[in-house]
């Protein structure tokens, strides 16, 4: 039960850190590619902002953007996706007996599930501005110091650009 715990706070961390480093907004415009690219980096740059000057400095990880990638194929044309495809975990024991590995995969969604569906979130010129590590609190700094790795991408559907997360923390067991 405990690991459990431990577990399902990874998740929600790793969900809320999409939540309040993604924003969503309205319209799109030409060179979406470009701006999947900056939020890539953008993304990234926060986590280590957050992680602070003396932790490891993570990169895109090319495993974790494949994994997160997958997760965006499942977005339909109108930028929807079923509500059990917008969060993802694996949770694998490691050899040790005494942790696991949690790599938990998130798209990037706005309002509440309808009917099993969610509306995913649209990356646009102005929401990258949006991006940023203000009143990130101690919560949020701890996980990102937790994050093994990480893995963000973007991918253009109808013109609209949309992002996905995956991270790898590793989590003691009692």
């Amino acid at each position: 039960m405990k690991m459990f715990k431990r577990f399902a706070a990874a998740l929600l961390a790793g969900v809320m850190v999409l939540a309040m480093l993604t924003a969503c907004g309205g319209g799109s415009g030409s060179g979406a590619s470009t701006i999947g690219e900056e939020f890539e980096n953008k993304y990234i740059a926060a986590i280590n902002t957050l992680r602070g000057e003396n932790a490891e400095k993570l990169e895109n990880d090319t495993d974790l953007r494949n994994k997160a990638l997958a997760q965006l194929q499942k977005i339909k044309d109108d930028g929807t996706i079923a509500a059990i495809d917008a969060n993802t975990s694996i949770v694998t024991p490691n050899a040790d007996g005494k942790s696991v590995t949690a790599v938990v995969i998130s798209v990037g969604t706005k309002g509440e599930p309808d009917k099993g569906v969610c509306q995913a979130k649209e990356i646009t010129a102005e929401s990258l501005g949006e991006i940023t590590t203000e009143g990130a609190g101690e919560d949020a700094v701890e996980t990102m110091r937790a994050l093994k790795k990480i893995g963000i991408a973007t991918k253009v559907i109808n013109g609209k650009t949309y992002a996905a997360i995956a991270i790898e923390i590793v989590q003691a067991v009692s």
